[in-house]
């Protein structure tokens, strides 16, 4: 099994999930945990000081797992409208709340609020842009020098968008300093794909209640991983599809994490 993520900010989730998983496992390719405004709402975690209280307990849970400095906590900006100096104020606020020893990164968007100061972001955390369903802005957002572009091949298939020639083409053609990393997959045969194109998966709790099952999990460990992805000389095709789930995705983000942005303002 590759290196891979766990979706979610449910701290008892995870732990519970660790016991079962963790035998088969190398703990070194848990790379940490991702959340996102919908995660912490799931939980009912609205205000700004229930995010930064729970965000401690993230990094100290990854530190158990890993047994190192070297894991991640992935937080998002509450809101996608953010000002530059709003998104530069708010790195600098939310970076603060880990364990001392496994560090947050700051998931943005791709709007020009975000990417015209990756340079003074990756001075405070590392940098992931969040939210992309297609090829072009991903390769636009990985030349302002970000850590991670997030691409969400789950809901591009859900409204019929080919996400594997999507990938398939950032990967050929990205930047080996930009890791990809694939998420909102709702099936094993997404994380399946997603896994063999060699991707970061970020796995949500819908996948591994499917991965619980011993038979389904055993086969993952056994994935041939040696993928070699079919050359495209052209881009894939890119239409209003694309764009509308981007939208959509961040319209979600934006009302899961109101009560949170508002509170941030009041600081």
């Amino acid at each position: 099994m590759k290196n891979f993520l766990i979706d979610t900010a449910n701290i008892e989730y995870i732990k519970d999930l660790w016991s079962i998983i963790k035998n088969d496992v190398d703990k070194q390719l848990v790379r940490g945990i991702t959340t996102n405004p919908n995660a912490f709402f799931k939980l009912d975690k609205l205000t700004l000081n229930e995010w930064t209280d729970l965000l401690p307990r993230l990094c100290e849970l990854v530190s158990e797992i890993r047994q190192d400095n070297l894991g991640r906590v992935h937080i998002q900006c509450p809101n996608s409208k953010m000002s530059s100096d709003e998104i530069l104020k708010y790195a600098e606020y939310i970076t603060k709340f880990n364990d001392g020893n496994t560090k947050i990164s700051l998931k943005i968007t791709p709007s020009i609020n975000s990417l015209s100061i990756v340079n003074e972001l990756n001075s405070i955390t590392e940098t992931n842009v969040t939210g992309l369903s297609d090829v072009s802005t991903a390769l636009k957002c990985i030349t302002y020098g970000v850590n991670y572009v997030s691409i969400i091949p789950g809901r591009m298939e859900e409204v019929g968008i080919d996400a594997k020639s999507q990938v398939s083409y950032l990967l050929q053609h990205g930047n080996k300093n930009c890791e990809v990393i694939t998420g909102s997959m709702r099936t094993i045969e997404g994380l399946e794909w997603v896994f063999k194109m060699g991707t970061l998966p970020t796995i949500g709790e819908k996948v591994w209640e499917q991965l619980k099952h011993k038979e389904t999990f055993d086969k993952i460990l056994k994935i041939n991983y040696d993928f070699v992805n079919p050359y495209n000389k052209f881009s894939p095709s890119i239409d209003n599809k694309n764009e509308d789930l981007s939208i959509q995705f961040f319209e979600q983000m934006d009302k899961c994490g109101e009560i949170c942005y508002n509170n941030f303002k009041n600081i």
